[in-house]
């Protein structure tokens, strides 16, 4: 990992970094230039196999843009009552050895918490994330050999959001004729790069992808898959959004006969949990269990109120890069370093492999990094190559996961309109967090004429006492409600819900609305 002969840019710098972009699971290369230790330009790495070259918007922008970002948080905060009072690191560290105890819970996330804060967190209490948890290998192709796939099936699947830069290799696969086809409940950038565009709600889904697995069917498409299934070896790609959901079990148990049955090769698309850990669900089923809490990001979003109500009696502490909902129901807020403010091992992703990222940027004077603050709290230090020896280079370190098995089905599903709550960036579906650029003002509710009409409502649209603008679209599959997740009761900027004060089962992406 060393910086190109020649420099990339015009413009005058001092000294060039080279490091790996941990706002997504493809972990690109990258090449910054800085004068006077300060950001001047910046570079996708041309040796970077992944990247080749280039680094999108958001990598650019959580490189550069978060160390200058207004709203930084940075600091130590303390909650009395109604009031935020700023606090010393020293307050801040016998605080939490005073009242960080008892059984604890930890849930990390994907930006902040690199694989020695995991390593750590198995040492101090029981490890939960906000994303889904896989046992098993959680892709069978790199991203960048899908263009070599004649045939491949997005199902909810949306990269150019989840993991930017696989995406090029499907704009390459279509390029050189692979037959892409995209299964969703709304219309994403994948629908409008494939050849055929299925909308379905996600019950009729696996519906429809069951029928590929049956012996006789009168759908052309069904059909012409089928026919080209047996010829040629086919792509599926599979959203994460669909493991945190009721249905996984169902999902799964299709991915492995169509394996076994036509030998497609699957990659999962989107945050996901590779190694040993709990899901945001199993928190709230044993919220009474735990005495205090650690958290990483923002997951109290996926939370229902009435728990995040229950976490506010206890101690907690929060690691975040900007105020958020979580910092709203945390004992103590701490400003946290970036991931290119520190070296950062990247563990969570659909590929299932760790990417070592060395600093770039000096962290500012105030921001901590957890593991090391941590690490001094309770004197506990990890060795992470006595877990897992990291190489160093661009093509990461693949882990050594078992081979997908056989899964069950599990029971039948619940017919009915589905409450999709998720992130996107299509249309005027198309959402970013708040500090990467505006949003759009306010949260909505995306719907087709037709499930308009079934829950008889035409301009505004009520769940749980939260109410909604509601906006009619033909780019939402019929018997689907799409709300933004991006959106936050605290947020300092315009009026929206978090999905844990409307939707029933938050921590999941689809519900049935009852």
């Amino acid at each position: 990992m060393i910086p190109p002969s020649i420099p990339l840019t015009r413009k005058p710098f001092e000294e060039q970094v080279v490091s790996q972009c941990a706002g997504c699971g493809c972990s690109c290369g990258y090449v910054l230039y800085k004068a006077q230790g300060k950001p001047v330009d910046l570079y996708g790495h041309p040796a970077d196999p992944k990247g080749m070259g280039s680094l999108c918007s958001k990598g650019i922008t959580l490189v550069q843009g978060v160390a200058q970002s207004p709203l930084r948080l940075l600091g130590f905060y303390l909650w009395q009552g109604q009031e935020l009072l700023n606090i010393f690191q020293e307050q801040a560290k016998e605080l939490i050895k005073e009242r960080l105890k008892g059984k604890i819970a930890i849930v990390l996330d994907r930006h902040l918490s690199s694989l020695e804060e995991y390593l750590l967190a198995r040492q101090l209490g029981d490890v939960f994330v906000d994303a889904p948890v896989l046992g098993y290998n959680p892709s069978e192709v790199f991203f960048n050999q899908w263009q070599n796939y004649m045939l491949i099936i997005g199902w909810e699947a949306e990269p150019v959001f989840s993991e930017v830069m696989s995406m090029r290799y499907l704009v390459d696969a279509v390029e050189s004729s692979a037959h892409l086809v995209c299964v969703s409940s709304r219309y994403a950038t994948l629908c409008a790069k494939a050849k055929r565009q299925v909308l379905l709600n996600p019950i009729k889904q696996l519906s429809f992808m069951n029928s590929l697995l049956e012996p006789e069917h009168t759908n052309p498409l069904v059909v012409e898959l089928k026919r080209t299934l047996h010829l040629v070896k086919a792509l599926l790609l599979v959203g994460t959004d669909l493991l945190a959901s009721p249905f996984r079990n169902q999902v799964l148990s299709i991915l492995y006969r169509l394996k076994r049955r036509f030998g497609v090769d699957y990659s999962f698309v989107g945050d996901l949990m590779p190694l040993p850990a709990k899901e945001l669900r199993d928190l709230v089923d044993s919220i009474e269990d735990y005495d205090s809490f650690v958290f990483f990001g923002n997951p109290l979003v996926q939370l229902p109120q009435e728990v995040r109500e229950r976490i506010k009696e206890k101690f907690s502490v929060h690691f975040t890069l900007f105020p958020n909902l979580t910092s709203q129901y945390s004992t103590l807020v701490v400003g946290s370093a970036n991931f290119s403010e520190r070296d950062f091992i990247v563990y969570r992703n659909g590929f299932g492999r760790v990417y070592f990222c060395p600093q770039a940027i000096k962290k500012p004077e105030c921001a901590v990094v957890p593991y090391a603050f941590l690490r001094e709290v309770f004197g506990i230090e990890v060795k992470v190559e006595e877990f897992l020896k990291v190489e160093p280079g661009f093509e990461g370190t693949p882990l050594k996961l078992p081979p997908f098995e056989e899964q069950s089905a599990g029971g039948r599903l619940k017919e009915g309109i589905v409450l999709y709550t998720s992130n996107g960036l299509v249309d005027e579906l198309g959402h970013w967090n708040p500090w990467t650029h505006n949003i759009e003002r306010y949260q909505r509710a995306y719907m087709s004429e037709k499930t308009a009409r079934k829950l008889g409502v035409k301009n505004r649209l009520t769940l749980r006492g939260k109410e909604f603008e509601v906006v009619i679209t033909p780019n939402v599959a019929e018997d689907v409600v799409y709300v933004p997740l991006s959106f936050e009761e605290f947020q300092p900027f315009d009026p929206g819900h978090s999905v844990g004060s409307f939707a029933r089962e938050p921590y999941y992406r689809f519900e049935v609305l009852e």
